[in-house]
């Protein structure tokens, strides 16, 4: 990679970390009491008002994963169509990033539906691993999980990224999935961020959808940051590679 290239990407990395800091301070900020955040306390249909705020984190943090796994999706597909090594990079950096946020978005979640699912007449936790979207986002997650594993048990570099780009791409299927779960099954218990779905119990009013964008754009904008500075580092890896082989 040319010199000013990787300038580029190192100036640009620190910009869209700013603007993502600057952007979750915000969206923390309205979360606040001195904020304009809804306050829950005393609701009836809220079993825990002080977790309820998670909705402002739990669904950004899961819509900046699905952003990474599609850059991991177009590259995976670019790898197999091209077989150019140059593809693999950007699609594992996207990879490696997107199994991050969404192990913390499974995490938020599961704190959130504890709480607020506790009155289903089950165990709070059997309630949010039996919920179709959550089912889908875990197998979502095992795949990346084996994607990642795959890629330091396979040493070959073509067969690595060619296994690889097959995992991503398959691992993709459930970000469709997960957005038509909610939109199909009137059982779902997710609240509806993004027009009606099937369950009106679960729906969320139009300001707390503005929210949780906000919150959105905050954690895509640390994403493409942390995309760009995980690409660095295996540019820089792949190069080490190189050096070592020859």
């Amino acid at each position: 990679m040319r010199e000013d290239t990787v300038a580029r990407i190192r100036w640009g990395s620190l910009w869209l970390g700013l603007a993502a800091l600057a952007v979750l301070v915000w969206a923390t900020w309205w979360d606040t009491p001195w904020g304009r955040a809804p306050d829950w306390t005393g609701a009836t249909d809220v079993a825990a008002p002080m977790t309820r705020k998670l909705l402002f984190y739990h669904p950004a943090l899961a819509w900046a994963s699905f952003a990474a796994y599609l850059v991991t999706f177009a590259m995976s597909i670019a790898y197999l169509n091209e077989r150019d090594l140059r593809h693999d990079a950007p699609a594992r950096s996207a990879a490696a990033v997107g199994f991050l946020l969404n192990t913390l978005a499974l995490v938020t979640g599961t704190l959130w539906g504890i709480q607020e699912w506790s009155r289903s007449g089950q165990s709070a936790l059997a309630t949010v691993y039996t919920e179709p979207k959550v089912l889908v986002v875990v197998v979502m997650w095992l795949t990346f999980a084996a994607y990642l594993l795959l890629r330091r048990f396979v040493d070959e570099p073509a067969r690595r990224a060619r296994l690889a780009a097959a995992f991503g791409i398959l691992g993709f299927l459930g970000v469709p999935a997960s957005w038509l779960v909610s939109r199909l099954l009137a059982k779902s218990l997710h609240p509806d961020v993004v027009g009606p779905g099937a369950n009106p119990d679960a729906a969320i009013s139009a300001y707390e959808g503005g929210l949780v964008w906000l919150s959105a754009l905050a954690f895509t904008l640390l994403f493409v940051h942390l995309w760009l500075m995980r690409l660095r580092l295996a540019r820089l890896e792949d190069r080490l590679a190189g050096q070592e082989a020859s």
